[in-house]
């Protein structure tokens, strides 16, 4: 196509999608601006298909359109890769289009550039500047899932790495972030596009049982719709029925859950809502009037009714569902709801929002604002929470799950993961109810503290003052926030501990001269910012429970006046002056080992990916060391060498790795299946101490292949409901 007449018919569609939804004059003046603009900006560029570039930017506006976004948000998504691919000046934006757009496009350039595939810390502060961007302003995700409902429209053209890459994050972020928004007609697409790249053979056969008696499932269901439509236009409710086809990916759920047993699609009966109806009415009270009136024509199934009028979502979606068995014997899923109740739950927030275009304001009201608190908790729980892998658990378990809805004594309605307990309901609302709860009415009845609560129960926390968290709760609580608080509250309890074993560990370190100027001082008190924690007793704390480790303090504290040699200073890190072997003989791991004798030291056993240092030993080679094995520090400087490992190695090395668990009846059984399973081999095992009545530390010797095995492991672990602390010795 020439870009002259692709021009000419871009410019045509997104005018012709614009009056469709009865956009102003003004409006679509300033949208075509934008249009323009960006097509003169992305002239040169071409998609990965060939196609020229500017057709992105317009699909995007187009769904925006169809969201009813404001011509502002529909702006934005038109110019949103204008800044980073071209270039465009922030001046020359603001000074065409206004600081609201450009504060737009800029939100959305932010966003494009993060990436959840990195490491755990990477990704975690990149969902925490996501989640801001939102929170600043939310129309920045409108433009964002649009954006990457596109890219999946047009994944094919990408090689199968890619696509896979994009599909996965798409899936694991993007749809449950359109979820959370009430985007569903964008949240289906993206689910079905991303099930098509990650699992093609489960998609074919999810399609095949759609297709199968699809004809004759349609013609059943539009009977349905007329018997209804006529009994209520009786009963003088102005009514609107629609059909409703259920999208593929959900289907897939369906038939992974294990109360479905369907596999043959002519059994297709057992799944209930391949297809639907959706009954659109004027007000809430004809929605109740309707529930009565159709549970009277066709029988209703039991067990299959849920309220979300009168508990909605917490993406605001409301609507009444219920299955009726209809006259071929066959159940469907019925949706209740007013035509307001239905833009919302196609739109979500883009039809919740009302922004004062004609005012010049397109700020959402007090009330909207506080409809984003979960946004503001995630990134307040960043600060709290110190462990990156905790806060990106925390954001997919807890905001980006499936989800009940939970009401308290007073009618306020909370939000929980699928199969918590009264426990994460009482830290929901407020840590310290959490930490004195003893237990819990569910519905009027006392019900245990595991109990797994279910959409609309009404929770009462029952608490005490002398009341305390128990460890024993670490193995059934469902939501992260539970697990981090009650954590917290061990630690804290074991602070003092804690702190008296890290001193030990510095003095032992660093030596017994000037030590207590040394734990005051200015260098250790930014250590311990660098490392995240508040103050320098937080991290001598940190270091007893194992949390940071003094090879990790020693690090940064090289980039401190201890770091070295000074006759004024009273404590100093020895600076290791280096000297190289000569490489001959065989290929070893360590090139500047090649066929001379070496061996691993068995005090701090280094993996290959670690910093190491080689000790020189008369009649006994080398021994291999981690840079910070404080055995080092006893060590003349000139028998030190430089050393590093090679890039790649096939052999497997031991080391050792100690982990503090809640002390159960089985909790080391768990912990090793969990090694095997990740297929590392455990050559010992034993616990080495009970520091509480509660607790035990359980030491392993394991053999993996270097660092990143040893990380992966280790972040496993301490995902585990027992376990607190997780360490190299």
């Amino acid at each position: 196509m020439e870009l002259k007449e692709a021009k000419s018919k871009l410019e045509q569609e997104l005018i012709k999608t614009l009056e469709k939804h009865k956009r102003d004059k003004a409006a679509i003046d300033l949208i075509l601006k934008a249009y323009k603009f960006a097509f003169e900006k992305h002239i040169e560029q071409k998609r990965k298909s060939g196609e020229p570039y500017i057709i992105h930017p317009v699909e995007v506006a187009k769904t925006l359109v169809e969201l009813n976004a404001d011509t502002a948000t529909i702006c934005a998504g038109l110019l949103h890769d204008v800044l980073e691919d071209t270039q465009t000046t922030a001046e020359e934006m603001t000074a065409l289009f206004g600081e609201d757009i450009y504060s737009l496009v800029e939100g959305v350039t932010k966003l494009g550039k993060l990436t959840f595939k990195s490491s755990v810390q990477e990704q975690a502060n990149n969902f925490r500047k996501m989640l801001m961007a939102i929170a600043n302003d939310v129309r920045v995700v409108l433009v964002k899932l649009a954006d990457r409902l596109n890219n999946m429209q047009t994944l094919s053209h990408l090689p199968a790495e890619k696509q896979i890459k994009i599909a996965r994050e798409t899936l694991d972020i993007f749809a449950p972030l359109a979820n959370r928004f009430g985007l569903h007609a964008i949240k289906t697409e993206l689910e079905d596009l991303c099930f098509k790249y990650l699992q093609p053979e489960e998609f074919e056969k999810v399609k095949k049982i759609v297709s199968s008696k699809k004809s004759e499932r349609e013609a059943q269901v539009k009977i349905v719709q007329e018997k209804i439509r006529e009994i209520l236009v009786k009963q003088n409710i102005a009514v609107e029925i629609q059909g409703r086809a259920k999208h593929f990916y959900s289907i897939y759920r369906k038939l992974k859950d294990p109360t479905t047993k369907i596999i043959d699609p002519n059994q297709d009966h057992q799944i209930y809502d391949l297809l639907g109806i959706r009954i659109l009415v004027n007000d809430v009270k004809d929605c109740y009037a309707t529930l009565g009136i159709v549970h009277e024509a066709l029988r209703p199934m039991p067990g299959r009714f849920k309220d979300y009028i009168a508990v909605p979502k917490s993406n605001l979606y409301q609507s009444l569902h219920t299955t009726l068995i209809t006259p071929y014997g066959k159940p469907i899923e019925v949706q209740i709801r007013t035509h307001d109740m239905h833009n919302i739950a196609e739109n979500g927030i883009a039809a919740h929002w009302n922004y004062k275009e004609t005012e010049g304001s397109n700020k959402a009201s007090s009330q909207e604002v506080e409809e984003l608190g979960w946004i503001r908790q995630l990134i307040s729980w960043q600060t709290d929470m110190e462990d990156a892998q905790e806060y990106l658990d925390t954001v997919k378990k807890d905001i980006l799950s499936q989800e009940v809805y939970i009401l308290t004594p007073k009618g306020d309605v909370f939000t929980l993961p699928v199969d918590s307990t009264p426990i994460d309901f009482a830290y929901k609302i407020h840590s310290k109810i959490g930490d004195t709860c003893t237990g819990a009415k569910v519905n009027d009845k006392i019900v245990p503290i595991n109990y797994k609560l279910h959409n609309g129960d009404l929770v009462e926390i029952i608490t005490s003052k002398n009341a305390h968290p128990n460890l024993s709760w670490l193995n059934f609580v469902k939501t992260n926030q539970a697990k981090h608080r009650i954590k917290t509250w061990y630690k804290k309890q074991n602070h003092d501990r804690h702190l008296a074993i890290g001193k030990q560990l510095l003095e032992e370190k660093f030596g017994k001269e000037g030590f207590e100027q040394f734990i005051k001082s200015q260098e250790l008190e930014d250590v311990a910012h660098k490392l995240n924690y508040k103050n320098s007793e937080d991290l001598i704390a940190g270091i007893g429970s194992g949390d940071t480790t003094i090879a990790q303090v020693a690090g940064k504290l090289q980039q401190t006046k201890y770091g070295l040699e000074s006759k004024e200073d009273p404590l100093q890190l020895k600076k290791i002056k280096t000297r190289k072997a000569a490489s001959k003989g065989d290929e070893a791991d360590i090139p500047e080992l090649d066929g001379l004798l070496y061996n691993i030291a068995k005090c701090c056993m280094p993996v290959p990916g670690e910093p190491v240092k080689g000790v020189v030993s008369k009649g006994k080679g080398i021994t291999v060391h981690r840079l910070h094995c404080d055995n080092l520090s006893q060590v003349d400087d000139t028998r030190l060498m430089q050393i590093e490992w090679r890039s790649k190695t096939d052999k497997y090395y031991p080391t050792f790795l100690t982990v503090e668990v809640v002390d159960r009846v089985g909790v080391a059984k768990d912990i090793l299946t969990l090694v095997a399973d990740a297929g590392i081999n455990v050559s010992d095992v034993k616990v080495r101490d009970r520091p509480s009545e509660n607790t035990a530390v359980i030491r392993m010797i394991l053999n993996v292949t270097g660092k990143d095995e040893l990380q992966k492991i280790t972040n496993s672990l301490k995902s585990m409901s027992d376990v607190l602390v997780v360490h190299r010795q």
